[in-house]
């Protein structure tokens, strides 16, 4: 098996390069940068990517409150943000984090918002020979 490099060929784009939905929106996959672990996934529009940018914190815009909030503002579960890429679309962001104060990203008190399973799949032994 081939080398895989993930960092080639990196392009930089600017915030209105992205493709952002009917709503002005982009999803935001958020990732421990030390774990490689999915956090959550939030939206952000151009003014939110441009506050993560230049606060460091990842800042969204919330479709239920229709205002921005950054992560961690009320509960202290802060994402210092160590790199943000654009997927090949320009339409997914994935902003690689430092979980700040008690680490959890879920609005449950979990580490990760992503700990249901979906009933009747059966996960696939991997295959070591």
């Amino acid at each position: 098996m081939a080398e895989i490099k993930n960092d080639d060929n990196l392009q930089p784009l600017e915030t209105g390069q992205l493709k952002y939905d009917q709503n002005n929106l982009i999803p935001a996959v958020i990732q421990d940068d030390r774990s490689n672990v999915v956090l959550m996934v939030g939206y952000m529009n151009e003014e939110a990517v441009k506050r993560t940018i230049s606060e460091g914190k990842v800042c969204f815009w919330s479709r239920s409150r229709q205002k921005y909030w950054v992560k961690g503002e009320t509960s202290g579960n802060i994402f210092e943000v160590k790199s943000i890429c654009a997927d090949c679309d320009a339409d997914t962001l994935l902003v690689k984090v430092i979980p700040l104060g008690p680490g959890l990203a879920c609005h449950t008190g979990r580490y990760s918002c992503f700990y249901n399973t979906l009933d009747g799949f059966k996960q696939q032994e991997q295959n070591n020979g």
